[in-house]
């Protein structure tokens, strides 16, 4: 069945998203504030969350994925684009009586808070300190508790094309300790759109769907272990530690399972850091 997806907020998941619907038939719209970087194959909509007006004249559609990205890396910026942001489309789609089969929200990982290395899947509590986490959480309640259908699916930390800060690190020259272990957890740029994308299609097949979804590749690995292996495959010579180093390292500790979205029959392109950052590095190239 072709499907009509509203895609609100057009970055690399999201125009990424909209090529392959596009290209498997389906019709795609694109939400974004500008529209001068949007691929013809996806239908533009200039328009921004935080200004309600701008959403007027929604266009029908099956499925909307709500993936942005925030103007500012901080607590009012994340406010406005998650919470804000999706009250305003919600009531944009109340107020033009649309309905869609399901709504995804793009969450993160971010809304854990354990920093022991345990396991963490989409049942463990949720108390973050950070405003990002706490600006996702808001977000997913707020989906949660509307009249319309929604799965949150929970990213960990995305890397790929245009998303390279460990390779940064390591081209840098720096190392992490290994002790404490601290335990990092990823996805691959192209995981995250073909997650969403396998949603879609399992919905449109009539499986029923879970609230949310923790997305994560199956292999979390310290930080110090993958650190080391980008150094060596790399060629890259340690040196002293940038004084906030550490620092970035202590902002969490957990390992995300998801079991769950493999349950329901998703499989990783990469699967771990390796297959990911080797991919990386031969289109480097």
């Amino acid at each position: 069945m072709v499907a009509t997806v509203l895609l609100v907020g057009c970055g690399k998941i999201g125009t990424g998203l909209g090529l392959q619907l596009s290209r498997a038939g389906h019709r795609c719209f694109g939400l974004k504030r500008h529209l001068n970087q949007l691929p013809e194959a996806i239908q533009g909509i200039a328009a921004d969350v935080t200004d309600p007006v701008s959403l007027e004249g929604l266009p029908q559609h099956h499925y909307l994925v709500f993936s942005l990205v925030p103007a500012a890396y901080s607590a009012e910026g994340y406010q406005q684009a998650y919470v804000e942001g999706l009250r305003n489309l919600l009531q944009a789609l109340r107020e033009q009586q649309l309905c869609p089969k399901r709504i995804f929200f793009v969450s993160s990982a971010a809304v854990y808070h354990q920093r022991d290395g345990s396991w963490v899947d989409e049942s463990s509590p949720t108390e973050p300190t950070g405003f990002n986490g706490q600006a996702m959480l808001d977000a997913e309640q707020l989906l949660a508790d509307s009249e319309f259908i929604g799965t949150s699916v929970r990213f960990s930390g995305i890397y790929g094309a245009g998303r390279e800060r460990i390779l940064n690190w390591v081209r840098q020259g720096v190392t992490a300790l290994p002790e404490p272990c601290q335990y990092g957890n990823r996805i691959h740029q192209q995981d995250c759109i073909g997650v969403l994308r396998f949603l879609i299609e399992q919905d449109q097949a009539g499986q029923s769907l879970a609230p949310i979804y923790l997305a994560s590749d199956p292999n979390p690995a310290p930080y110090h272990e993958v650190l080391d292996w980008l150094r060596q495959r790399l060629a890259v010579e340690v040196a002293p530690q940038p004084e906030d180093f550490s620092q970035k390292l202590r902002s969490g500790s957990k390992r995300c399972s998801s079991k769950q979205l493999q349950a329901l029959g998703y499989q990783f392109q990469y699967p771990d850091y390796r297959a990911g950052f080797e991919a990386m590095i031969a289109a480097a190239d």
